[in-house]
């Protein structure tokens, strides 16, 4: 089956183009045999709210550096410096908005995660250098060489925001039949937020960097309520606190940009580290039956 109807599932048409939705997507696999019952609930598409600003920032990084490297080779036009500047820090301030965006429009998406994981870095303090030096313009070559660092810098960005925001978006649900989730028998891993089922967190557990990749990432057990069906859904959250789908089989390959420097810059998880440590389930809750509404119709058809 080459496209289906949109549903709580599956997502939207829009997500997905003129081709409509489609019954598997190429990097989706299966859970493990454990989590029998739980299933995918596919999330917007963060990567495409950001094509955008993107490219908008391009234009604007070119329409600031143009002017500052003719000035700094004695061939100015006439900009003033103060513009300049503004127009070139307006580049990069496109794409931290755009990130910020994404992280607004997100499911439980988190603004101040998405701004510090953008700005509690080293190359913060570098933007901060550069800026310096082409607002005072201590000399020419500073300044020739300031611009000269701000390319790679603002392409370190691009690919950094790019790659997260590319990563399948997903969560996996389970629908629950008791309020009672079995949140006291978690692991000692697990720092519990509630005794039993809400609408909000419920309990949390930090990943240190080396269990899943090269950077920290985090385990929520969330409530969801949906047409009078409660679920309990595990969130695999990134530092950014973009929600990405651990059951993946190559999320960063040919058809995701930047897919050899995107691992580099973006602390993504490896593949075979989230299913190593969820290889079973945190909680085992008194299930519900899923809704018939809510199947998707080729498995109606195999039953």
């Amino acid at each position: 089956m080459a496209s289906a109807k949109p549903g709580f599932l599956l997502g939207e048409n829009g997500w997905y183009g003129s081709l409509g939705i489609p019954a598997t997507l190429p990097h989706e696999a299966n859970a493990p045999e454990a989590w029998k019952g739980w299933r995918r609930q596919r999330l917007k598409p963060a990567i495409t709210g950001f094509l955008f600003p993107s490219a908008w920032s391009i234009f604007f990084l070119a329409a600031g550096s143009i002017p500052l490297f003719l000035e700094a080779i004695g061939q100015g036009i006439g900009m003033s410096a103060y513009l300049a500047f503004g127009l070139w820090f307006a580049g990069f301030g496109l794409l931290w908005l755009g990130a910020i965006q994404a992280a607004m429009q997100q499911v439980e998406g988190s603004v101040v995660k998405m701004i510090s994981w953008n700005f509690i870095r080293i190359e913060t303090l570098l933007m901060g250098v550069l800026s310096w030096a082409l607002l005072n313009q201590p000399s020419d070559s500073i300044v020739l060489f300031a611009l000269l660092i701000s390319i790679p810098l603002w392409f370190s960005y691009l690919v950094r925001i790019a790659t997260v925001l590319a990563w399948p978006a997903g969560r996996w649900l389970l629908p629950i039949a008791h309020v009672d989730v079995g949140l006291s028998n978690l692991d000692e891993e697990w720092i519990a937020e509630s005794q039993r089922w809400a609408r909000r967190p419920l309990a949390r557990r930090k990943v240190e960097a080396g269990e899943v990749g090269d950077t920290g990432m985090e385990l929520v057990l969330f409530g969801v309520r949906h047409e009078n069906q409660d679920f309990i859904a595990i969130h695999f959250v990134h530092p950014s606190g973009v929600i990405m789908d651990p059951f993946v089989r190559k999320p960063v390959g040919s058809e995701v940009p930047f897919s050899r420097l995107g691992p580099i810059f973006a602390d993504v998880p490896h593949v075979t580290g989230s299913w190593t440590l969820l290889e079973q389930p945190p909680v085992h809750p008194v299930v519900a039956d899923w809704p018939a509404q809510m199947i998707p119709p080729w498995e109606l058809e195999e039953e």
